[in-house]
């Protein structure tokens, strides 16, 4: 055939707008990302325009994700375009300019995971000192202290009943995914804040309270998670900026520190509930940048430019 990659890409862009219907944004994505590719493979074959049988066995496909990977673009970009030229492989193969999709045969690189948003240890500590004027305050308290003092996820605290902690022992037993219990260690601040709350559980509602639950809300009922987001949401707000405030926000939180001050990845991944290692490791991530930030912090020439002499 005649006709250049370049070429193709046009019609195929043509063919997305007249008659797919394509949005403004869905074409805008396709073309910077096979613009890109096509200018790739002009650079690489000396400047060039390469025919569709330079694409037959995909090799220049993977040399384009390689030349990505080397200029810093992270999974999702890569991803994103990657899919692009399948979709460009597919119509070809589909209008039968070429007979096989060149792509077939090129694993789409692991999303990558998001690193988990935490609030530092003095913006926990501020969380916690929040005043009791009202006996939801106090049971905020309690449900604040013990998210951060445990990990837990929110559906396993709104699922909490009276029986669940062992004062004396100072333990929470949590049904959590797959209703696989776990016991969780609880801190003394934590046991105090669910006893003070205790004392006047009973005047949150004026109906009568669930007879099982720990927490409830003001109309009696055990509590749901949208409240509980609620509570911690507008805690976290008032001392951090940080994008997600949720009930999550404190387990990354609780998981980081702990990993901060020297704990063992294995005792977390078990307190966190997690049933692969590989879940809890991306904590690992927030210990090391947590590490840098020290080093930078407190070493004597971290901070130095280099001259260049």
């Amino acid at each position: 055939m005649s006709q250049t990659v370049r070429e193709f890409v046009d019609s195929f862009l043509d063919y997305l707008r007249k008659e797919k219907n394509a949005s403004e944004k869905t074409l805008v994505t396709y073309e910077q990302s096979l613009r890109e590719f096509n200018n790739f493979l002009f650079e690489h074959s000396g400047g060039k325009e390469l025919s569709l049988a330079a694409l037959s066995e995909g090799e220049s496909v993977r040399a384009f994700l390689v030349e990505l990977d080397k200029r810093g673009n992270d999974r999702r970009t890569v991803r994103k375009k990657l899919s692009s030229i399948r979709s460009f492989a597919r119509y070809l193969v589909k209008f039968e300019y070429l007979d096989r999709d060149f792509t077939a045969f090129i694993s789409t690189p692991k999303a990558q995971k998001p690193i988990p948003v935490f609030v530092e240890e003095e913006g926990i500590e501020r969380i916690l000192r929040m005043p009791l004027n009202s006996p939801a305050d106090f049971r905020d308290k309690a449900i604040l202290e013990l998210l951060y003092g445990t990990g837990m996820r929110v559906s396993e605290l709104c699922g909490l009943d009276f029986g669940d902690i062992d004062f004396d022992g100072r333990v929470v037993t949590v049904l959590g995914k797959r209703r696989k219990q776990r016991m969780i260690p609880v801190i003394d601040r934590a046991v105090e804040a669910v006893r003070g709350y205790l004392k006047v559980r009973d005047n949150i509602s004026a109906r009568r309270a669930d007879e099982h639950a720990l927490f409830i809300s003001s109309n009696g009922k055990r509590i749901i998670r949208a409240s509980v987001y609620r509570v911690v949401a507008r805690r976290i707000g008032q001392v951090s900026g940080v994008e997600r405030k949720g009930p999550h926000t404190l387990r990354h939180s609780f998981a980081t520190h702990l990993l901060n001050h020297g704990a063992d990845l294995e005792a977390v991944r078990q307190l966190l509930g997690h049933e692969s290692l590989s879940t809890t490791q991306v904590y690992t991530h927030l210990s090391i940048e947590q590490l840098k930030k020290v080093y930078r912090n407190a070493h004597p020439r971290a901070g130095t430019q280099k001259s260049g002499r």
